[in-house]
Parts: C-alpha cells; structure tokens; sequence
C-alpha cells in the first residue's frame, strides 16, 4: 500500500461464479484443502432479498457455497433461474473471479461514493443477517474485469445470530 493511502474498507469475500457448484465444491475441497463449504439456495425461503438489477426491481435463484479461510470468505455462486449479473458473467466469460466484497461501515455513504466516481449500479438487495444490504458495481474496466461489492458491516454479533429465516 502506498505512504499516505489508508484502508477505506474491509476486504473479506472473493466470489466465484461456476457452473456446477457440486462439481466446483469438489476441487476446491479436494485440491486446495478449502471448506467444508456451506451450500444454500438464494434467496432463503421466507427471506425477501428485495433485489434489483440495473437499478429494477428483478428475481433469480442461485446456489451458493461459502467456505472460511480466516479473514476472507470464499462464495462459490451458481445461477440457476432468472437474469442476472452472475449468468451475464458466465455467459460472457464463462466460470472465474467475478467479484471481490468489502465490508462498509457506512453503507450508503460508500454507494454514493462509487456512483459519484460514475460506476453503475449493477445489482443491490438486502442480506441474510438482520440489517444487511448489498450493492454490486461494475468497475471492470478499472479493475481490469472485477465487479466491487459492498456489503453493510452489521457486526460480529448479528454475524453470529446466522441468517435470518
């Protein structure tokens, strides 16, 4: 990091978009030594994850596998029905890195942040932890192919509670 450049958020998922989530949970556990993996189906029943792409209101079902390595989360996504910005991308480019998620304290000051530099609004919803919102943004071209995440810091507490149900 540069003199002077302080750490504005907190790095602490990388997601991955593959096309079989069995199939990809696999290697990882077996190649890396990643996992166990948690796999669930989004949104939670009972949970509505008020979801908006391109800045509509929009719904799709994904499968999702999440794995700890100490400070940052693996996310493993699967597009199952409905657009989305993870089927766009594995259309366009096929299984790979799609996004890197930091951790905000102050959420919507940090999407206004990225709106006023010019990024779009890709995707945003709530969460399934109490209190938890989302916001994708497409910085690819800065990024060199990465979309941003951001991602409400709602606290260890309501981290440990679990999802909401």
């Amino acid at each position: 990091m540069a003199e002077g450049n302080k750490r504005k958020y907190k790095l602490d998922q990388i997601g991955l978009v593959v096309d079989d989530i069995q199939s990809a949970v696999g290697i990882y556990e077996e190649l890396l030594g990643l996992g166990p993996f948690k796999i669930i189906d989004w949104p939670i029943e009972g949970i509505n994850p008020n979801s908006s792409l391109y800045g509509k209101p929009a719904q799709w079902k994904m499968k999702l596998g999440f794995a700890d390595t100490d400070d940052i989360k693996i996310e493993l996504i699967q597009p199952v029905e409905g657009r989305n910005i993870f089927r766009e991308f594995l259309d366009e480019c096929g299984p790979g890195l799609h996004h890197l998620r930091f951790t905000v304290k102050d959420f919507d000051d940090a999407v206004s942040d990225f709106q006023k530099r010019g990024y779009t609004l890709m995707a945003s919803g709530n969460g399934a932890h109490e209190g938890s919102r989302w916001a994708f943004f497409d910085t690819r071209s800065d990024l060199q192919g990465l979309v941003v995440e951001l991602r409400t810091d709602i606290g260890e507490e309501a981290e440990k509670k679990g999802w909401l149900k």
